[in-house]
């Protein structure tokens, strides 16, 4: 197998990936490439990929354990680890998966509510609307880097509590419609996690600071918290820190939520659109873990 080939897309964090997934699936050399790319740049884009579901998933399972959704209204009828988001009916109405319209809740980092989080998370576009839906990550590297010195020495080394009822505030009204599925999620315990994770590989630190879920700082009274807690909300979504991608029909987009945050443009309910969401858990001795 030949050098896999990148193309940066901003910096070093976001590049786009000049390789077919299909014809690596089976080659261990280039799926370690992949590892190694994706340890410096937490974003990789391939563009116009043709998979199946089948594929997606063997290529998830290269880089970690797969979560199996609990949404089984949202999952796969042919494969239980992937989840669909899309525009798109059933004849009887009821929409193909989840998160049909709308406003994203944006800027957030994926499960931060949950006491274990799967930080890996594949995106498949199969079907993409013509306006709208664009894709924002923000590297959480250069947020901790953006924050005043006295910040980084508070935070550093305390863990937050987070928590799913702020998200569900947020969330558009299309989704979790289900009182029982949404009265599951805002009764779930609070989760502490790390505001600081440091890359076992490079070294680097990255804010994990959700501000869909975050409610406070362990170890500070309230009022600290409500002082800082929108600084670190500032750094996390700073402009210069964003890679903004228009997704083509055949994109796969495959990120690290230790180290990024990321968010959407609104969608709208009168154009198509699939895509295909795989989510999976890392190996803490490769890659930043939220865990406490």
């Amino acid at each position: 197998m030949s050098t896999i080939q990148t193309s940066p897309l901003h910096t070093d964090f976001a590049v786009q990936v000049h390789a077919n997934i299909p014809d690596i699936l089976e080659d261990p050399d280039a799926i370690q490439q992949l590892r190694e790319i994706w340890q410096r740049s937490p974003v990789m884009i391939f563009r116009r990929q043709s998979l199946d579901e089948s594929e997606l998933v063997q290529l998830t399972a290269l880089f970690g354990t797969c979560d199996k959704s609990v949404r089984k209204d949202i999952q796969s009828p042919y494969h239980q680890e992937i989840i669909y988001f899309s525009t798109l009916k059933y004849a009887d109405g009821r929409y193909i998966g989840g998160f049909a319209g709308g406003e994203d809740v944006d800027w957030h980092s994926d499960q931060t509510y949950q006491l274990r989080p799967a930080t890996g998370a594949i995106l498949y576009g199969t079907e993409v609307p013509r306006d709208g839906g664009d894709i924002y990550w923000a590297n959480q590297y250069g947020a901790w880097e953006r924050l005043p010195p006295d910040v980084q020495q508070l935070i550093d080394g305390r863990t937050g509590t987070f928590r799913y009822a702020k998200r569900y505030a947020l969330l558009n009204t299309l989704e979790l419609k289900d009182k029982s599925k949404a009265n599951a999620l805002i009764n779930l315990p609070d989760a502490h996690h790390p505001l600081v994770l440091t890359h076992p590989k490079t070294g680097r630190k990255a804010l994990y600071a959700d501000p869909t879920t975050l409610v406070a700082i362990d170890g500070l009274t309230e009022q600290e918290s409500d002082d800082v807690l929108p600084l670190l909300f500032e750094a996390g979504g700073h402009p210069t820190l964003a890679y903004r991608h228009k997704v083509h029909n055949g994109d796969m987009m495959m990120w690290d939520n230790g180290c990024t945050m990321h968010r959407r443009d609104e969608m709208r309910l009168d154009q198509p659109r699939l895509m295909k969401r795989t989510t999976f858990r890392l190996a803490p001795d490769q890659y930043c873990l939220p865990q406490a």
